[in-house]
């Protein structure tokens, strides 16, 4: 098994106010449902587990399952990392939502970090990760779609 890791940045400004962003992006049940490749959030305080479908890299697939800290300052940020006391976990997930009211909706800027542990020899390096990408850039867009058609 190998490391590789992947990181996707966005930001865009959205025509909701930061109280229905909130709402969405602190309720596991809603995220699960928006969220593509997810199969299931279940919190725990500020534990959350994540338990992925089957995705898709390269030539194989993966359930990934990982623990999330979860630290929410409230309509502003939040921020999770792996759960260090999880490394029998083969992935771990890194991030920062940012939500910044402005006129007509909010800005919304999104920043994960994914690692994972797989079955790829390293020189697969490259392919590995732009397939990592590829996965997380579909999942930002089908939540971007669900999200969108959540509240409107």
């Amino acid at each position: 098994m190998n490391s590789f890791s992947a990181r996707n940045v966005s930001e865009e400004t959205v025509p909701y106010d930061v109280d229905a962003l909130w709402e969405v992006l602190t309720d596991a049940k809603t995220l699960q449902k928006l969220t593509p490749l997810v199969h299931r959030i279940t919190p725990d305080g500020d534990r959350w587990l994540w338990e992925m479908t089957s995705v898709p890299v390269l030539n194989q697939k993966f359930k990934p399952v990982f623990t999330a800290l979860m630290d929410f300052d409230p309509k502003k940020r939040i921020s999770y990392s792996h759960d260090p006391a999880r490394s029998d976990e083969l992935v771990a997930v890194d991030g920062i939502y940012t939500l910044t009211p402005v006129d007509g909706g909010t800005h919304l800027s999104i920043d994960i970090d994914i690692t994972a542990r797989m079955p790829f020899p390293k020189i697969m390096g490259p392919a590995v990760r732009t397939a990592m990408t590829v996965v997380m850039t579909q999942m930002g867009n089908g939540f971007a779609r669900n999200l969108d058609k959540h509240l409107r």
